[in-house]
Parts: structure tokens; sequence; C-alpha cells
């Protein structure tokens, strides 16, 4: 019996959670994705690139999400089971009020160790890995000069069409028009071409094509000079800018560079107290969604049969739940600039944790939770 109950339980919390983390991991991921639209239309990149970016983001995403969908899952079917009188009867036939409760914070428990391998490898894995193709992409001054059909200008002055692109990467109908300078514009035509990375950067190498050369001075239009050529090489590295060292944010690092960062490290010199509290947040992350089921347990375990419904116990706990968060957050962002409030971090969510279990372990918190609603001010009496 026990255990066909604790599994009965567990699928009891563990569908709803899977449907909501899905449900929630869509609508997050959609926001991002639009985010990052721009790559895909405004530097030339395939769907596949778009996925993989998005991609990458997502087990930062799952940190966020999981523990909520578990918070709504758990308060789902609780007052599930209570409306359908299922409680009722368990705790009629002896069963008491942690036997119902343990297979529930078991689902927790899992989530918790999910959440731990995020935050400690995946989540930094994928969004340092999604910022250096990013920081690759937009500096790709070749993908976003070159792109079919499309009158692109990577630098003032400088236009470019290409009209099409065949598998193989080569250019067809190639006009690039330099008018960086206004005495001397310059325009190169050609039939085909093809990039190549030369030993300072990229570089356009056209077939079958002319230079025209324009001349004005002092207001006078000259008739431009056209010379032909069979190949000619045009250098695109004078369009490169000097990129900045790429630094990895807190969120982007390794526990182990959180902890313990790389003394040449300029970032981490001048950001030393957020990473070492970025790093105890990470593992504190891993207690929330069983601080969460708690409060949802607290919340409704011990609530007496009511024909008014549990509206008013849904909102306490998701109140609450909200609070207990905003809080973390709160002691956490405090941590990055005080050292010593690092330990309240973890104090915090084990008094939610305590106090939780402490209500859904006696049973006077029913009665007092009935007799405040029936009449307020008799909080002593009840007690």
């Amino acid at each position: 019996m026990p255990t066909s109950l604790s599994r009965y339980l567990f699928i009891q919390v563990l569908g709803p959670f899977l449907v909501a983390s899905f449900v929630l991991t869509g609508i997050i991921w959609l926001t991002q994705a639009l985010r990052m639209l721009d790559v895909l239309i405004t530097q030339g990149q395939t769907l596949l690139t778009f996925f993989e970016l998005t991609a990458f983001a997502l087990p930062g995403t799952l940190m966020i999400v999981l523990p909520i969908s578990l918070f709504c899952a758990v308060l789902y079917a609780l007052h599930k089971l209570i409306g359908d009188s299922e409680i009722v009867v368990m705790f009629a036939a002896g069963i008491s009020r942690w036997r119902v409760a343990i297979p529930i914070v078991a689902v927790a428990l899992l989530t918790s160790v999910i959440i731990l391998s995020f935050s400690i490898y995946l989540a930094p894995a994928g969004l340092r890995e999604l910022k250096s193709r990013l920081y690759e992409i937009r500096s790709d001054v070749a993908t976003s000069m070159i792109r079919e059909g499309t009158f692109s200008n990577p630098a003032s002055g400088l236009t470019v069409y290409v009209r099409d692109r065949d598998s193989g990467g080569a250019a067809h109908g190639i006009l690039v028009h330099d008018g960086r300078n206004p005495e001397e514009p310059i325009t190169y035509m050609a039939e085909t071409g093809t990039l190549i990375n030369g030993a300072n950067g990229p570089m356009l190498v056209m077939f079958n094509g002319n230079i025209q050369r324009g001349s004005r001075e002092a207001g006078a239009v000259r008739p431009a000079t056209i010379l032909y050529f069979d190949k000619y090489t045009y250098d695109l590295s004078q369009y490169m800018e000097d990129r900045p060292v790429l630094a990895f944010e807190g969120r982007e690092r390794y526990f182990h560079e959180l902890i313990n960062p790389d003394p040449n490290d300029a970032y981490a010199r001048q950001n030393r107290k957020r990473l070492l509290a970025d790093a105890h947040e990470r593992i504190v992350e891993g207690f929330y969604p069983v601080a969460l089921t708690l409060v949802a347990l607290a919340a409704l375990l011990p609530a007496p049969f009511s024909r008014r419904g549990y509206a008013t116990r849904v909102a306490t706990a998701a109140a609450a739940a909200l609070l207990a968060r905003i809080l973390g957050f709160a002691i956490a962002n405090a941590a990055a600039r005080n050292s010593y409030l690092i330990p309240l971090m973890y104090l915090f969510p084990f008094a939610v944790c305590g106090i939780c279990a402490a209500i859904i372990g006696d049973a006077r918190f029913g009665l007092i939770w009935q007799r405040l609603r029936r009449h307020p001010a008799n909080m002593e009496g009840a007690a």
C-alpha cells in the first residue's frame, strides 16, 4: 500500500510538472528567440544557426522555469486531490501527512539535482558558447557584407550587392561601390567571386569584371576610367575594426572560475565579491525547488475540508513563494556587495523549509487557519 500510494502521488505531481515545464519553457524560449531574430535577418545566418543559438540558452532558461513549474504542479495536484476527497480518504485510512508529502518532496529533490547540474556546468557552458557565437557572427564582416539579393552597407560610403550565391559559396553578379572618397569614387563589377581567408583577414576574389574610377575636381566631373580584369582581389580586412577582448560575466563562467579565477583576469579582479556570491548562489538555487514545494504543501496539506474551496490558500501559497524568491534574490544581490551576507543565502531557504515542515507536521495549524477564517480575532483562543 505505501509503495503504491507513493508511486501514485509521484505521478500525480510529475505529470503536471512536465506539462508546465514544457509550456513555460516554450513561452520563455519564444521571447528569447524573437530577440535573436536580428542575427538571422541582419547577419545573413541560416535557420539552423538560429535554432542552435536558442538551444545554447535553453539550460539557463530551464533553471528559471523548473522551480516555478514544480510549484504550480504541486499546487494543482494537491488542489485536485483535496477537491476529489482523495486526501481526506488517505487521512481517514491513517496515512500521515508526511507519508503524503514524501513522494512530492522526492520530485522536488530530483528537480534540485537537475538544477544543480545546470547551474554548475550546463548553463554557463551554453551561455558562454552563445556569447562567443554571437560575438563571432556580429564581427563577421564578410558575411554581413555579402548577402544575396541585398544592397548592404557594411561601412559608411561602401555599398555591396550580390545577385545570388550557389551551394558552393561562390557569388554571382557582384557590385562593390566605394564612395568613401567623394572625389574619386570606385566601382567594382564582376561576374563571379568567392571569399577566402587571407593573412590579414577575409578577401573577396572577383573574376571577369572591371573597375570604374571616377574623378571630380573643382566641381567638374571627368569621364570614368575603366580597367578590365580576369581576376582581382579585394581586401575586406580594412573594414574590420579592432575587436575588444571577449570577457565572460559571472553567469557565463564555470563554477571553478568563480571560486578560483585566473589572477590575470581583469574582470575577475574588479568583480571578485560578485563572482564569489554568484558561486554560492548557484548552490543555493538547488534548495529552492524543495523550499517552494514545502510552501505549497504547508498551504494545502493541513487544509480542512471546505465547501468554499481553497482559493485563499492557493493565493496565500503563491504570495509566500513569490516573497521567498524575491527575498532570496535580494539577499544574493546584497551578498555581491557584502560577502559577510553569504551565509544568509543558505540560512534563508533552510528557514523557509523549517517553517513549512513545522506547519505540515503540526495538526494545530489547520485548526488555527480554519478559526481565523471564521473569527480573525480569535487567534489566541485557537492557539
